[in-house]
């Protein structure tokens, strides 16, 4: 099994990279680890801007969902 905590390390460069911004200025606001995932597994992240200025993020493999999370920017909503 992959520890959660390497999944959400792995996730957040991949989220900066996507949006191309730093995330040094952000901080988790939650993250909830629903299942783990198993060496070999294909993992998507899906990453989206919410209304309020935070990235929400999602890991999954296939349909099953892996972990979720919310970025929150401390400096105020950053442009992306």
């Amino acid at each position: 099994m992959i520890p959660g905590a390497v999944l959400l390390a792995a996730a957040l460069p991949a989220i900066e990279q996507g949006l191309g911004v730093s995330l040094s200025s952000w901080r988790l606001r939650s993250a909830k680890f629903l299942a783990p995932a198993r060496p070999g597994d294909r993992v998507t992240i899906k990453f989206a801007r919410s209304a309020d200025g935070g990235i929400h993020f999602a890991c999954a493999v296939g349909q099953r969902t892996l972990l979720k999370g919310v970025l929150q920017c401390d400096t105020g909503p950053a442009e992306a």
